[in-house]
């Protein structure tokens, strides 16, 4: 037995057509809860009551033009899996609108079958609502850009050069160590000679360090590469000719692609954490303000060690693998990640799986150098999706309001968040 979707459909009104008037309010009330259950907004009495509905033959044509409007919908050109996606649900659609009854069949399709076609219809559809862009009357006062490559090196002296603004070539020499900026605005250390073979004559730290807004690349003297993220600092020596170990210490998120050595393994330092190397690639996640430090290998291995708590924890990585350790807790959480997720940031690309409110509106907020202010509570709010990092924000805000349930306001450099 169906239950009710809402009063209206026991009510029992004076009309010239009052089966019209309860089609429509029938109609209305699916039609939000598709749109509900696509966002994950459901309670679970509607999910069950929208599923008894969905399951019910008779309701096929509505759906079948649903799912036709998300097929016809703009979409954002940044989602390359697309035609994929639009292919898989096309098909689907057409074997789900035959099994619920748009066409004869020669035998009775189980529960079990129709649910697996209902189940992956409303997977695809999600990602398709999720990556359409529409136009929407927003309240949206102004625009910010997007950040960019802008980073300022701090030299052992204490001096500071913008290297966002520092010409291509040359940035400055210091203890046998060329720093160069190269045309696609890397930074470059590259060691002569008598560094090499000898001995510095003392420890010489430079650091560089990405404002909110701004991202980096540096490639480190040994030849490691990395990638730092907005609001992020990289501690360096400026030779690591001599030293038992390549250790560096950061703050914020970095991606690294470290340069083979058995004989002097990486080391990399944060608040939390510990993490070793000899050759690897993975992805530092440690900024002060968020509630865990996480570490994701993409190929190699890793040792990660916690530095919190009175009994310090350590976790061996494998590719595909992430650590996670709380701020208050020792324990070293490992979990199985799709690592290209983590990485994101890197390709220009904003990506949420399943990510809280709060986490994605902290990474706005480094990006565009910007404020959030809530005026309402969003705990347990989670969003799935991907956007370009490389649009002003109220392209992302326009995603993140297609999930339903969320509003953004931008005034200066302030966005308001409410339901």
């Amino acid at each position: 037995m169906k239950k009710a979707l809402s009063p209206a459909w026991n009510l029992n009104r004076m009309a010239d057509n009052p089966k019209e008037i309860i089609f429509m309010e029938n109609r209305q009330e699916l039609i939000k809860l598709f749109k509900r259950y696509l966002a994950k907004e459901c309670s679970a009495e509607e999910e069950e009551t929208f599923l008894s509905f969905l399951e019910d033959k008779a309701h096929a044509p509505l759906f079948r033009e649903l799912i036709e409007e998300e097929l016809q919908a703009e979409v954002d050109p940044e989602f390359k899996e697309l035609p994929k996606v639009k292919a898989e649900l096309q098909r689907v659609k057409s074997n789900l609108i035959r099994e619920m009854g748009e066409q004869e069949v020669d035998r009775p399709v189980s529960k079990n079958q129709l649910w697996l076609k209902v189940a992956a219809v409303l997977v695809l559809c999600a990602g398709v609502v999720f990556f359409t862009t529409h136009t929407k009357k927003r309240e949206l006062l102004a625009d910010v850009a997007p950040g960019g490559n802008k980073a300022t090196l701090i030299l052992a002296d204490g001096s500071k050069v913008l290297l966002d603004s520092a010409v291509k070539g040359a940035v400055i020499q210091q203890s046998g160590v060329m720093v160069t900026k190269t045309a696609d605005g890397q930074l470059v250390y590259t060691i002569q000679e008598h560094v090499v073979h000898g001995h510095p004559k003392k420890m010489l730290t430079n650091t560089v360090s990405t404002p909110r807004g701004g991202q980096y690349q540096v490639n480190l003297p040994d030849g490691t590469r990395v990638w730092l993220n907005a609001a992020s600092e990289l501690k360096f020596p400026l030779s690591f000719a001599g030293l038992k170990e390549r250790r560096v210490s950061l703050t914020g998120e970095a991606y690294f692609e470290v340069k083979k050595n058995a004989t002097q393994p990486f080391i990399v330092a944060s608040d939390r954490q510990v993490v070793q190397v000899l050759g690897t690639h993975f992805n530092v996640n440690s900024y002060k303000d968020d509630a865990s430090t996480k570490t994701t290998l993409l190929e190699g291995a890793v040792k990660v060690r916690s530095l919190t708590g009175a009994n310090p924890d350590e976790a061996i990585l494998k590719p595909g693998q992430q650590a996670r350790i709380g701020e208050a807790s020792a324990v070293i959480n490992v979990a199985n990640v799709d690592p290209s997720a983590e990485i994101a940031w890197k390709k220009g690309q904003f990506f949420f799986e399943n990510e809280p409110i709060e986490n994605i509106m902290k990474a706005v907020s480094r990006w565009y150098d910007v404020d959030i202010v809530y005026k309402d509570d969003f705990a347990g709010k989670t969003v799935w999706g991907s956007v370009t990092r490389y649009g002003n924000v109220s392209k992302v805000l326009s995603i993140l309001e297609l999930t339903g349930g969320i509003h953004f306001k931008i005034e200066g450099r302030r966005i308001i968040v409410h339901k």
